[in-house]
């Protein structure tokens, strides 16, 4: 007997009174060439326990040491245990790296890649969001993130200059995004080193290869020094060199955005399950009062006054966050009339996609449920889809289709 399975699909979302709806922090931080300088475990716990975020990405760890310091004295601490962290890769030598913690009731880690730049290689780590509902609903959101800290420094007169290494690290990301087929819920942060959205840098990040990024809130501009940009500035925290030892780093005071997070659209309108919390974009005790001065000086209006102080002495930057909403019909969408019939001939492993009308672009992508993507295909100008899936696996698997930008997802089960 062949056994067959024919869907009709109609909304954006399938059984969507499974789905439930979660915030997500998400918080970039440069730590300064942590553990050296020295330690400062303590000083991170605090800010930690004031931000709680579920996603932590920093720039400047120095070794694993520092890595597993950060899970043991500043997050999984005074009865939190819920942390954990990925795979600590030394990918750039004596200089510094990237890393990351999440928050596992509410985050499941897939992979990690390195991608090559210089001078030190960006980050890349897919996690999904671990729905309540996953067991009935067999459906989640993933999220890719990227750790990015380019070539600081605003030098003219070097060869190349510092700006057009950061341009060159900024083509590397998008060449990765474009060749990886990396669309869809993409967060970019980190310390970018940039003095202004005039920057080529800039321009690639938010214009290059085939997902454009976007500020969440809007504030391109000639950010350095400029008193009209003192709500974003994230850098230094310090306006002179002090005695202790735990402070280090850059001074000079507020006056410069280095540190961005940058998502793709689909991150702003939710169309993709997970969707930018509006006006929950922050440099975390940046009150705008601090123009050339020290994040600490008298009274911060943005954090508690011992916050503001472990600000100051952990890092010469300040962190950034945001908030996503993930599960559910974050964007609740009607598209009808988009697919017509799914039929999914299991013995045969056979997938028929009919559409309603011939679509000029349609991007067809299947994911296991542990997250791993089996499937991911482009066509152009066709009306419909037949493809054999002889590689899967017994199991549940997430068929993921957008049609001239409309999003359509099924569920199919592999005997």
């Amino acid at each position: 007997m062949i056994r067959r399975f024919i869907l009709v699909l109609t909304p954006l979302l399938l059984s969507v009174s499974l789905f439930s709806q979660e915030n997500l922090k998400i918080m970039y931080y440069n730590l300064l060439k942590f553990p050296d300088v020295p330690a400062r475990a303590d000083t991170l716990k605090n800010i930690i326990q004031h931000v709680e975020p579920d996603i932590f990405i920093v720039n400047e760890l120095r070794s694993i040491y520092g890595a597993n310091l950060i899970m043991t004295q500043a997050l999984n601490v005074d009865g939190v245990s819920h942390y954990a962290q990925a795979v600590f890769q030394d990918a750039n030598g004596t200089d510094t790296d990237n890393h990351l913690y999440y928050n596992t009731n509410k985050i499941g880690f897939v992979e990690q890649t390195n991608i090559n730049a210089s001078p030190r290689a960006l980050s890349e780590y897919k996690v999904y969001y671990k729905d309540p509902n996953l067991a009935q609903t067999n459906d989640t959101t993933f999220l890719y993130l990227y750790a990015c800290h380019l070539k600081a420094g605003n030098n003219g007169s070097s060869s190349p200059t510092e700006a057009q290494q950061r341009h060159t690290a900024a083509q590397a990301l998008k060449n990765f995004l474009t060749n990886n087929n990396r669309t869809r819920n993409v967060i970019v942060g980190g310390d970018f080193n940039m003095y202004t959205s005039s920057e080529s840098a800039y321009t690639e990040l938010t214009t290059g290869g085939n997902v454009n990024l976007f500020d969440p809130i809007g504030q391109a501009g000639a950010w350095n020094n400029n008193y009209n940009y003192r709500d974003v500035h994230t850098q230094s925290t310090r306006a002179s060199s002090v005695s202790n030892p735990y402070a280090g780093g850059s001074t000079g005071g507020m006056d410069d955005r280095f540190d961005i997070i940058f998502v793709s659209n689909d991150i702003l309108n939710g169309s993709q399950g997970a969707k930018y919390v509006a006006n929950s974009y922050e440099a975390v005790g940046q009150d705008g009062e601090h123009y050339n001065g020290s994040v600490n000086d008298g009274y911060n209006y943005a954090v508690p006054q011992d916050v503001a102080s472990s600000l100051f002495y952990m890092s010469d930057h300040l962190p950034v966050l945001m908030e996503v909403t993930v599960g559910g019909p974050v964007s609740v969408q009607q598209h009808e009339n988009v697919i017509s019939e799914l039929v999914f001939d299991a013995p045969n492993k056979l997938l028929n996609v009919y559409f309603e009308q011939t679509y000029e672009t349609l991007d067809l992508s299947i994911v296991a449920l542990s997250g791993k993507e089996v499937v991911n295909k482009q066509f152009n100008g066709i009306s419909s889809i037949s493809e054999y899936l002889v590689h899967l696996t017994p199991g549940m698997y997430l068929v993921n289709i957008i049609a001239d930008g409309t999003p359509v997802s099924a569920k199919i089960m592999v005997f």
